[in-house]
């Protein structure tokens, strides 16, 4: 069940806790990241939660490449890596994912989830990742007091001025002795920016961001708050109706449940219109010949009517 935020609320502690906001630091803990960027200790900010331990690198290529590298080894439940610059960011279809140094977020966390290992029946939830961490984002900008909802599968949209993409996750199943899903997001924070200011870094067609939607945020403010939203999203995901509420939430915030869509599919185009999730996470279309298909994969336009 989403349970919305007070606008303006973030789920840290104040300077009078142990840890807080460390003006101008690089690190979870620590000292260095940027002068105008403080980072919340987040060990103490999430430490009711099922996230950390918490790395930071300054740069990395991909932060879903670097964990599902280590997935094989040691690494347990609720490992959150996060950089300051992603030089080899991807979404799916290995599509790129780039913004400049220092002004967005971006994160992957590794997940092992015990119906993960032990599926125990009912429905499969290794696709229900995805939809967790959009309604959770969702459920974040909307207590901004932004207007945002989930682009079936894997996207974050906002209307209003500046509509468009502002949000992008990846999802990977690691399979093997210590199966483990590795869940990244990209969340334009400060770039692309207000479109009065000129950037010299060519801005993707449809993008938008928090600063073009007037929110001057810290982002790791933001990634405190979306992963308080996710830790409650994966708690009500291990619940035997746990597939059934997280489809509910998900509906809730949909943009695609409703809309007329074309389905790109290598074995030839779906339209018609969205009417329905499943419980496993697909989406069901109902087609001009009033077929009902469930797409489990595929790119998602949303078309005008009469298209």
């Amino acid at each position: 069940m989403v349970t919305r935020m007070e606008t303006g609320t973030h789920h840290f502690p104040d300077s009078s806790d142990s840890g807080g906001v460390n003006e101008g630091s690089d690190g979870p803990d620590g000292p260095g990241d940027c002068d105008t960027d403080p980072v919340v200790n987040w060990g103490t900010a999430l430490r009711h939660t099922r996230f950390g331990p918490f790395e930071m690198v300054g740069t990395t290529g991909s932060t879903n490449d670097d964990l599902v590298a280590r997935a094989a080894g040691p690494a347990d439940d609720g490992l959150v890596l996060t950089t300051d610059h992603q030089t080899a960011g991807r979404g799916r279809l290995d599509r790129r994912w780039d913004a400049p140094q220092g002004t967005n977020l971006t994160f992957s966390t590794l997940l092992r989830p015990g119906w993960l290992a032990d599926p125990g029946g009912g429905p499969d939830r290794r696709g229900l990742v995805t939809s967790a961490l959009a309604v959770s984002v969702v459920d974040v900008l909307m207590a901004m007091g932004l207007d945002a909802s989930v682009k079936w599968p894997n996207d974050v949209l906002l209307a209003g001025e500046h509509p468009g993409k502002v949000a992008g996750i990846l999802a990977e199943l690691v399979t093997g002795e210590r199966p483990a899903i590795v869940a990244g997001l990209g969340l334009n924070v400060g770039w692309p920016p207000p479109e009065s200011s000129i950037s010299d870094d060519p801005v993707p067609p449809g993008a938008t961001s928090l600063a073009r939607a007037g929110l001057q945020i810290y982002r790791w403010w933001v990634l405190v708050d979306v992963l308080v939203a996710f830790d409650r999203q994966l708690a009500d995901l291990d619940r035997p109706d746990g597939p059934e509420r997280l489809r509910q939430d998900h509906l809730a915030v949909s943009a695609t449940v409703g809309s007329r869509v074309r389905v790109e599919r290598p074995g030839g185009d779906l339209v018609g219109e969205a009417v329905d999730l499943t419980t496993d996470g697909a989406l069901v279309v109902e087609t001009d010949g009033g077929q009902l298909v469930e797409v489990h994969a595929g790119d998602i336009t949303h078309l005008r009517a009469g298209q």
